[in-house]
């Protein structure tokens, strides 16, 4: 019986994507990570006596009454974060520079993460599209949980367009209020409409938009002729004419920031893990 070549292809895949996540966050990529994506709420734990240092804004007013003596509320800071990662694996991703594609990025950007929330004993869900939902996994922890990302993560994807409408459904309809769902694409799709606010509404939402150097190349480029990675279309592109068709085509900025998403711009090639790692830390110093 002969091997499948795509399974064969797709195992390779993963365990590349294993080597280099085990590497990204051999970094300061996991401490960032407990600081940028921690759990926001805090849960009573204890009433004790007060000790010298302890803010007083804790103080049990009370049980000091009750008790004759100060006493103070412990509190432990919840840490039970599901983190979702909605990742675009679309045709339009199979660009890059110099060897580099952005689909190459958005899977590692993806692992590393994983990676990350999982060191930090987070429970990790995926929804991987291109022109519809292609595979979800739900929430999970542990080393099992983190090679079935992984496994997806490196599955071939193809399709004719991209849609992230199912998978932002899927997130706000079968996840935990308040889990924390990372959009990862270019973003070369038209606006999902009332999903998209409905899962920023229900959810942290973070957006990180993948960029290449080529996507903006220079204005004196003689005319090409440019196929569309997903519906084949051909057409003759002039550089001084269109120079910023593919941002014009791409779901604005303003729209994600509008409905309260976090967004954040990663590079494609050498330059993705510091523009991860850059994201992270300035989401932790916003939030403390």
């Amino acid at each position: 019986m002969k091997p499948d070549p795509i399974r064969s292809d797709a195992a390779r895949a993963s365990r590349a994507l294993r080597l280099r996540a085990r590497r990204d966050v051999s970094t300061s990529l996991t401490g960032a990570y407990r600081s940028a994506f921690r759990g926001q709420g805090l849960t009573f734990e204890e009433l004790r006596d007060y000790a010298p240092g302890d803010d007083v804004r804790w103080l049990e007013w009370n049980a000091t009454a009750r008790m004759g003596r100060p006493i103070v509320k412990r509190m432990r800071e919840e840490r039970d974060v599901v983190v979702a990662l909605l990742v675009d694996l679309s045709p339009s991703l199979e660009f890059g520079f110099a060897g580099a594609t952005k689909l190459e990025a958005v899977r590692r950007a993806a692992a590393a993460l994983a990676a990350a929330a999982t060191a930090a004993q987070d429970r990790v869900a995926l929804a991987v599209f291109a022109d519809g939902l292609v595979q979800a996994l739900p929430p999970r922890t542990g080393r099992a949980a983190l090679e079935r990302i992984f496994r997806a993560l490196a599955t071939p994807c193809t399709g004719s367009g991209t849609d992230a409408a199912p998978a932002l459904d899927w997130s706000a309809e079968r996840l935990p209020r308040n889990s924390l769902v990372v959009l990862i694409s270019d973003f070369l799709f038209p606006d999902p409409g009332a999903v998209l606010r409905r899962c920023a509404i229900k959810h942290d939402l973070i957006a990180l938009r993948i960029r290449d150097p080529a996507d903006r190349p220079g204005r004196r480029l003689p005319p090409v002729r440019v196929r569309d990675a997903e519906v084949r279309r051909t057409r003759l592109w002039r550089s001084g004419r269109d120079p910023d068709a593919l941002r014009e085509a791409a779901l604005p900025e303003a729209t994600l920031r509008g409905i309260g998403a976090d967004c954040g711009a990663l590079e494609s090639g050498t330059r993705l893990l510091p523009s991860l790692l850059r994201f992270v830390e300035e989401r932790a110093r916003r939030r403390n």
